[in-house]
């Protein structure tokens, strides 16, 4: 079956969980489980694990011959990571306007989103991405305006288990204790949080055309971080405008205003009640959710694998 087969089959099939996981979709899937055989679908290619969105088997394969605009900007970031909240507040960084922008980061996601549906945007076009940089072309990673979201990856295994929990086409239903192993083996979507992160500050170290914002940063001043991007960017706002987007893009207004159920090219209903893409925007909830061990483990990944790369982290764990 080709991958628009998989996309058709995957629009008739947003009625209930049970249409959508029906056994023409689950053959292109691969099952994944944790020690006590909780178990999710996933997308396995080129050895990277991708969550169950099919139109990912049709764009995948063809993201090297992406071809570039010369005033594109690349939000990258390992999921989780604040990447619908940095699109929203680049987006309007660029239309120097403080408002609401219509539509989604997903109908603009490289790895999601056919080719010919991504020319078809307007310029500038605010870009985003999951992938490693292997995956791109070069000219983006040489050339390319791009802004490198990290986030501490504490908050990010919470965040990415309380978003896969609370979709309505989850079919995994382990403890965090059992995804939290998961999460440091890299079985998870887009893989190892640290060999991507490696990945990442070895491909863009010293290049000019990159800039790295934490999400923790953003949640402290989210003003400075707006105007930092709008310079990096070569826009000039007025301070008032910078104040002002900031204001917009506050994360519990992101919650509230943005339709967050509806995503592009997702199903139209995704979510629990009561759950979304914007879950609480707070910094260290981690603490209400590792045990100290956990807590341990994750920094001693995070010391021995990005090591050499300190200067670069801008989060504390």
């Amino acid at each position: 079956m080709s991958a628009s087969s998989l996309m058709s089959l995957l629009a008739k099939s947003t009625s209930s969980p049970e249409d959508l996981l029906n056994n023409d979709i689950i053959k292109h899937f691969t099952k994944i489980e944790d020690e006590e055989g909780n178990s999710k679908f996933v997308i396995c290619h080129d050895g990277v694990i991708y969550p169950p969105i099919p139109s990912l088997l049709e764009c995948l394969p063809r993201i090297s011959t992406f071809k570039k605009k010369s005033d594109d900007v690349f939000i990258c970031a390992y999921p989780y990571s604040g990447t619908h909240w940095m699109w929203e507040v680049t987006s309007m960084i660029l239309r120097r306007k403080a408002e609401r922008i219509g539509g989604v980061k997903e109908e603009m996601m490289l790895e999601v989103i056919p080719q010919p549906q991504l020319e078809n945007i307007e310029s500038p076009r605010v870009l985003n991405t999951h992938i490693l940089p292997s995956v791109l072309p070069s000219d983006v990673i040489s050339e390319g305006k791009i802004i490198l979201m990290m986030r501490n990856p504490k908050d990010v295994a919470v965040s990415a288990y309380r978003q896969l929990t609370g979709s309505i086409y989850n079919t995994y239903e382990g403890s965090f204790s059992n995804f939290f192993n998961l999460f440091i083996k890299g079985q998870v979507f887009y893989g190892d949080y640290f060999k991507y992160h490696l990945s990442w500050l070895k491909a863009i170290q010293d290049k000019p055309n990159v800039l790295i914002v934490s999400y923790e940063e953003a949640s402290q001043d989210l003003e400075n971080v707006v105007s930092k991007i709008a310079k990096f960017l070569q826009v000039e706002l007025e301070p008032d405008l910078c104040k002002d987007i900031a204001d917009l893009c506050t994360f519990k207004k992101m919650k509230a205003e943005k339709k967050s159920e509806n995503i592009g090219p997702l199903p139209t209903v995704l979510w629990k009640p009561n759950v979304s893409f914007y879950r609480t925007g707070k910094v260290a909830t981690w603490k209400n959710w590792l045990t100290v061990s956990q807590s341990e483990r994750l920094d001693e990944r995070l010391d021995k694998e990005l090591e050499d790369y300190a200067n670069l982290i801008q989060f504390n764990i």
